[in-house]
């Protein structure tokens, strides 16, 4: 798969009791380490929630608010719900892509698209939903600063793919693969790790046509519009201070409101 899109954290009070007794002192220690579990799995719960809401939001953006009439809506709301995303964060993302705030009036919102080198040479584009793309330009630029990387071309490192994640079920490969490329598919994979799994790379242009084709028949899982990294374009990092330095900017990357995804040249 491709490395998608990610999402804010929320811990809540314990009650403090104070003592002098080492017994007590003892069950203080046990407690802070309850709270601290509680707050990261609370993150992690966030994080993976603002994913498919975010996910929700995009395609509510490009192929309109009405699930019914947008496949990519639909798998997209189809993937959150069964994430236990609430159906409050779902609507709030749906809303949200289609340009309507919280009072029902009609808001701008843009898709943006930024370029930029991160730790260890990495090649990035990330991509963001904003009402205000300076503000999503300067908290994307002051996350790469920080991490020692600047905003610069790299869209010439990837390629621009459409791609439609469907469920073959018990079909046999081969026919599946005979049908999906007559339908004008440029390449199918099976996922790593999930032998009924298959994902259908398009051109951009062709994917919501051919999701729709493939719906007919198959379950459809997820459609987007990714960014592959050249194979010439792809690099390693072998320092692990590199490494440490990388995973930190990928976690404030992650956290910076408006990022819907990013896509790297690292190779894993």
């Amino acid at each position: 798969m491709f490395v998608s899109i990610r999402p804010i954290t929320r811990s809540q009070a314990l009650t403090r009791f104070l003592s002098t007794s080492p017994t007590a002192l003892a069950g203080h220690s046990k407690w802070a380490n309850i709270k601290h579990d509680k707050a990261r799995n609370d993150a992690q719960k966030n994080k993976v929630a603002n994913k498919f809401a975010m996910m929700v939001a995009v395609a509510a953006k490009l192929g309109g608010p009405d699930v019914s009439k947008n496949i990519r809506l639909a798998a997209a709301v189809d993937a959150a719900s069964k994430a236990n995303v609430s159906k409050k964060v779902i609507e709030k993302a749906i809303n949200r892509g289609a340009g309507i705030g919280s009072s029902g009036e009609k808001e701008n919102v843009d898709q943006a698209v930024y370029e930029g080198i991160g730790p260890g040479n990495v090649s990035f584009v990330v991509e963001a939903l904003t009402d205000n793309k300076t503000r999503t330009f300067s908290n994307v630029r002051a996350a790469f600063a920080k991490f020692g990387g600047s905003l610069s071309p790299t869209l010439f490192q990837f390629d621009r793919k459409g791609f439609v994640s469907i469920d073959k079920g018990e079909n046999d490969f081969e026919t599946v693969f005979e049908k999906i490329v007559d339908l004008g598919a440029e390449d199918i994979e099976e996922v790593e790790g999930n032998e009924t799994m298959l994902e259908v790379m398009t051109d951009p242009s062709d994917t919501g046509k051919i999701a729709a084709e493939l719906k007919k028949e198959y379950t459809i899982k997820e459609v987007g519009i990714t960014y592959i990294a050249k194979t010439d374009s792809l690099i390693t990092i072998e320092d692990e201070e590199t490494r440490e330095k990388y995973n930190k900017f990928i976690n404030f990357l992650e956290d910076v409101e408006d990022v819907t995804d990013y896509y790297t040249t690292l190779k894993e």
